[in-house]
């Protein structure tokens, strides 16, 4: 991975909370030159439903704003970002379009897909408060909303990884629902369990 010049990251420094040089270099070393593509586990626990929704495919980003989410299982559908819209495509189905100011949970995990595998830190610090813990060997980053109307949406957004890996993206949105991504290699491996606890997903995300 291509780290991102110390010269973009130092002016941002003072904008992180928490570890500001960790936060940094754990960014710098997460920046893609131009484009990537992971694939993606995504586990959904809702308080109206008895078992999580589980959701898989891959999760390009094509520069810029722009993102690309296709959905594999248990369903097709290709979701894509970029330039303030977001169009949706299910299955064979006709393609709808709508402005991503429309949908903020999905503007928050288009700007931490961008902090992941885009490396674009002055956006990043004017969208979220970060606070880093551990070390660069093994980290967490944690993503607070700035605007008020996304925090009404969504609490945090919390990046657990190994190096310049990522390995899992949790976001619990304000009402207390909590979504969980698995990225990259620990997508690869898979899930332990058809229906994984919350607690025991999380535990993997910190401890594995």
């Amino acid at each position: 991975m291509k780290p991102l010049a110390f010269a973009l990251l130092l002016p941002c420094a003072i904008a992180f909370a928490g570890s500001p040089d960790l936060a940094a270099t754990i960014l710098s070393h997460l920046a893609q030159p131009d484009s990537a593509q992971t694939q993606f586990i995504e586990v959904s626990y809702r308080g109206m439903l008895d078992r999580p929704l589980i959701t898989s495919g891959t999760m390009k980003w094509l520069g810029g704003d722009k993102l690309e989410r296709d959905v594999e299982k248990p369903y097709k559908m290709i979701a894509k970002i970029g330039d303030g819209q977001m169009s949706v495509q299910r299955g064979n189905g006709a393609v709808q379009s709508m402005p991503i100011s429309r949908a903020p949970q999905m503007d928050a995990i288009l700007s931490g897909f961008r902090a992941l595998l885009g490396g674009d830190v002055a956006q990043l610090s004017q969208d979220f408060d970060v606070k880093a813990m551990g070390n660069e060997a093994r980290w967490v980053l944690t993503l607070t909303p700035r605007a008020r109307e996304l925090q009404s949406r969504v609490s945090s957004i919390q990046i657990d990884g190994r190096g310049d890996a990522p390995r899992c993206m949790t976001m619990t949105e304000a009402d207390g629902d909590t979504t969980i991504t698995l990225v990259g290699g620990m997508a690869k491996a898979g899930l332990q369990s058809a229906a994984p606890l919350q607690s025991a997903l999380a535990a993997r995300c910190r401890n594995d």
